[in-house]
């Protein structure tokens, strides 16, 4: 494949992530998934080096296709107009970095979920055959350290989660 074409793929590839990251934001929005402008969905792009980020201050129902941000891994902007916000960006690119597998990280604040972790011990059961599909692929972080504002406390939350996927 000449690098034309390859660059062709690339950016058909792209648009294809941002149109189905856009449509992820608005099927949440739907099933009511969301909970004000604090939560965020990141998708890596094909060339594993940017990903795709909800600009701050917009509601899921706003985020389209084409007001997604591209950023780098060092927290560039390199496409898309706006700012992110700081603890999007410094939870999901390191876990982005720390496991080739998160291709699609999503953070959310459901408010079943946030009930959950205020029980004690916070911890879903694996009571019934429904939640065994989440059987020993939970990770849970005991420690809160405050906002995620640096590249250190976004390492050690990808070491927390590991190979995980919840």
């Amino acid at each position: 494949m000449g690098i034309v074409q390859e660059l062709k793929s690339l950016a058909a590839a792209d648009r294809a992530a941002r149109v189905d990251l856009a449509a992820a934001f608005r099927l949440a929005v739907r099933m009511d998934l969301h909970e004000g402008v604090c939560n965020h969905f990141t998708l890596m792009l094909a060339d594993g080096k940017r990903f795709l980020l909800n600009r701050y201050g917009l509601h899921w129902s706003e985020v389209s296709a084409s007001n997604l941000l591209a950023l780098d891994a060092e927290g560039n902007i390199v496409e898309g107009e706006g700012e992110f916000e700081k603890t999007a960006f410094f939870i999901h690119s390191r876990i982005h970095l720390a496991n080739p597998n998160a291709a699609c990280v999503l953070h959310t604040h459901m408010p079943y979920a946030t009930a959950l972790t205020l029980t004690l011990p916070g911890r879903l059961e694996m009571v019934e055959q429904n939640a065994l599909r989440f059987h020993d692929d939970i990770a849970y972080d005991d420690t809160y350290n405050g906002l995620v504002v640096d590249n250190a406390e976004g390492d050690r939350l990808s070491h927390v989660l590991g190979s995980k996927r919840v």
